[in-house]
């Protein structure tokens, strides 16, 4: 074999993205909040841009106003009121406290020593997000460094603290402790929670009426009593921050139709800062000139992208609207099948592009706060030749799931026949992975006694 070196010339193509098209496309995806956090970041590491809340208020105008203001403001208002007083604005401010902290003040009501108190705390500082106690007590002693004895005693110290069922070990004896609680003794009850939770979520009620020598009625009601405990004991303590979703855009009706405008008031107004705009020109900047362009260019840059991602949000917000009038002016029984390509044909622009628009963001109609994606679906047709909507579909078969008799729920099958009587051509497969889809559990899950 002859070998041979040299060199040769390869034309190839080959797509580089360059800083300032990688940001832009980063930018355009981002949901409000992490757009938010960037104009942040940047504030802070950028000397060069400067932000400005749209809601600011001009003080001095405030107070000419207020000083040539021909209302009379009640005395009242300005009068020191009592700490104690119902009216007092400062008993309208709740302090957040965590779950740990608010068990922990009520254990400093019980009257127990100082080594329960201990071990208690242990407990309470171990529990996990949904209020459990995990560890087993022969190790907790061991970590908390007092006796088993008392470890015993703190477990049951945690266990009758508010809320009912904190502390607890399973969830058969977190159920358990809120019955007594509730001072509901019955020993068939409690033995169902301790060994036969699993026969009654699979649906074996015949079994159970056997097993315990009881009445349908009668297994109807303890069922009853258990799904009204709560199997979460933390959850009335969880206080983390809600995340809310803000709206992109709001969609508004005129006597020409609907149209889209921006809703970006809650986003400061960026702009350069005109000290570092003149250090440019200025001869003698010498070093601190090179820097200063540096960063001159990327807040340039990051105002460029933001309001290219307004305009986009914008463009492809007002296509959705256009191309789902029906659902703007009927409600959500109208609306039509879209995908992707049908807007990024409208726009002009590519399916990717598209793809990156509608991610996280979110239009307020006047039916609701709705993401941008809800509008993108396939569909099915029916007898007429028309193009159904799968939301719509989903939205027939919740309400078949809603209304039927639960004794004898419908099964797939069941369920495809009637859509199938109202001109939607559906298989069983397709009603099945749509129920799925809608978290709908099967018949026999649904079925009740």
């Amino acid at each position: 074999m002859k070998m041979s070196f040299g060199l040769e010339l390869n034309q190839t193509q080959k797509m580089i993205l360059t800083t300032e098209l990688k940001q832009s496309l980063e930018v355009l995806q981002m949901n409000r909040f992490e757009l938010e956090k960037l104009i942040n970041e940047e504030i802070n590491e950028n000397p060069t841009i400067e932000a400005t809340k749209k809601d600011e208020i001009d003080w001095e105008k405030y107070i000419k106003d207020m000083s040539e203001n021909t209302y009379k403001i009640s005395k009242s208002l300005y009068e020191v009121q009592d700490e104690d007083s119902e009216h007092n604005p400062e008993n309208f401010i709740k302090e957040k406290i965590n779950m740990y902290d608010y068990l922990e003040g009520q254990l400093r009501l019980l009257k127990i020593s100082g080594h329960v108190f201990k071990g208690a705390c242990y407990i309470i500082r171990t529990l996990d997000k949904d209020g459990y106690f995990k560890e087993p007590l022969e190790s907790a002693s061991i970590n908390a460094e007092i006796s088993l004895k008392d470890m015993k005693k703190s477990l049951q110290a945690v266990q009758s603290l508010e809320p009912s069922g904190i502390g607890s070990r399973s969830i058969e004896e977190c159920l358990i402790i809120q019955l007594r609680e509730n001072e509901k003794h019955d020993e068939i009850l409690e033995s169902i929670i301790k060994n036969d939770l699993g026969l009654i979520g699979n649906k074996k009620y015949k079994e159970l009426c056997k097993k315990y020598s009881i009445t349908e009625d009668t297994l109807r009601r303890y069922i009853g009593e258990i799904r009204s405990l709560e199997p979460r004991p933390a959850r009335a303590l969880d206080n983390e921050d809600s995340k809310y979703v803000f709206p992109d855009v709001v969609v508004e009706k005129s006597n020409a139709g609907f149209f889209v405008r921006s809703n970006d008031d809650s986003l400061p107004k960026l702009t350069i800062n005109n000290f570092y705009q003149s250090m440019i020109k200025n001869k003698e900047a010498g070093e601190a000139k090179e820097y200063i362009k540096d960063k001159l260019q990327k807040s340039l840059l990051l105002i460029k992208n933001i309001e290219q991602r307004k305009n986009t949000i914008l463009k492809v917000a007002q296509e959705i609207v256009d191309s789902q009038h029906e659902f703007f002016e009927k409600g959500k029984g109208s609306i039509k099948p879209m995908i992707l390509k049908d807007i990024a044909e409208r726009t002009g622009y590519h399916e990717s592009t598209i793809s990156r628009t509608v991610n996280g963001k979110y239009m307020l109609t006047p039916y609701g706060l709705f993401e941008f994606r809800y509008f993108f679906g396939s569909g099915l047709m029916d007898d007429s030749g028309e193009m159904i909507s799968n939301l719509n579909v989903k939205d027939k078969i919740k309400a078949l799931t809603d209304k039927e008799n639960k004794k004898k729920p419908l099964s797939d099958q069941k369920i495809c026949d009637l859509l199938n009587k109202e001109g939607i051509n559906i298989s069983r497969r397709t009603v099945a992975k749509y129920r799925e889809e809608l978290q709908i559990p099967s018949s026999s899950s649904r079925k009740e006694i």
